[in-house]
């Protein structure tokens, strides 16, 4: 860490805290461990960003009164809302600015976990962009489109803002204007993710879904040049299975993924009949033997009976 700061100078580094600077060098090491191990390749944080975040070991974090004592400010403290009682041995903090310039504090503590109890309840989980997930007991959560919801409004600010002359207080302050509108569309969707994923690993305890290749849907969409892709990324599908997952962890849920490329949608789950003609814009169909079905529910209904055949012993 010396050498760091003769190298760079300390005009910056002496900013912040010893402890914080350290805990970047361990995170930086960590990332090239994970580069060589074949994951993804460390990214360059510049001071320049709008968004921005250093992180607090527990040594030096005590909070007293609503207020966060913390490396240089343990005397007086920085006053803060808190939203929730810290529960546990706190490990450490990270104080983040977002884009708006807005602060938030992190707070990681230890803690026992209880797991929610037992349902007895298994579900199958079929996602799509007119219904967001229609589970196989037939009920549908519809998808809420946040980005459709605040489109025209942040294309006006868009267009305001390529007006303006770049490095500018004015350009400065529409970028602002264009940077809240995303933040909203964002944290009304992570809301959304978060509630719905929630209650279903809370009211079931075997979750079955797909295991779907969204980056691969979206390029294979925009090279038709179609908008599908854009409604695929608002509908943010990877982050809710990734809520999926880890809140089943949490809970001792059991979260099955089944093939990719299993035909959930063109399978009649009644007698396993194959509709290989079935499009997209086929909600309702008819299979050879007459049963007619509903595209969503029938494929939540297979997800599930192929969930529960990986499950079995044997198979």
């Amino acid at each position: 860490l010396t050498i760091l700061k003769k190298q760079f100078g300390t005009e910056w580094l002496n900013e912040i805290s010893a402890a914080s600077l350290q805990f970047s060098i361990q995170c930086l090491d960590n990332a090239f461990k994970s580069f060589f191990k074949g994951q993804s390749h460390p990214r360059f944080k510049s001071k320049k960003n709008l968004k921005q975040s250093y992180t607090i070991p527990n040594s030096r974090i005590k909070i007293e009164n609503r207020r966060l004592c913390i490396g240089k400010f343990w005397t007086r403290g920085i006053k803060i809302k808190l939203h929730r009682t810290v529960v546990g041995q706190v490990r450490r903090c990270t104080i983040s600015k977002t884009s708006t310039g807005k602060y938030f504090v992190s707070i990681l503590s230890l803690q026992d976990y209880e797991p929610k109890a037992k349902t007895g309840i298994q579900i199958g989980i079929d996602l799509g962009l007119k219904d967001f997930v229609t589970l196989s007991d037939g009920v549908k959560y519809q998808n809420p489109r946040y980005l459709s919801i605040y489109q025209e409004q942040l294309s006006k600010a868009q267009r305001q803002l390529a007006k303006k002359k770049i490095v500018s207080n004015r350009y400065n302050k529409q970028k602002l204007k264009v940077a809240k509108i995303y933040e909203k569309v964002k944290n009304s969707r992570a809301d959304f993710l978060h509630k719905l994923s929630t209650q279903i690993t809370n009211e079931h305890d075997t979750i079955c879904v797909e295991s779907l290749n969204v980056s691969g849907m979206m390029k294979r969409e925009k090279s038709r040049k179609k908008k599908l892709a854009k409604h695929i990324a608002d509908a943010s599908w990877s982050s809710f299975l990734n809520f999926l997952g880890y809140k089943s962890d949490w809970n001792d849920r059991k979260l099955v993924k089944i093939d990719r490329w299993f035909p959930s949608s063109k399978t009649c789950f009644e007698c396993g009949n194959v509709n290989q003609n079935l499009s997209l814009s086929d909600r309702i169909w008819t299979c050879k033997n007459g049963h007619v079905l509903n595209r969503d529910a029938n494929a939540a209904k297979n997800i599930l009976r192929e969930g529960l055949k990986s499950l079995s012993p044997g198979t």
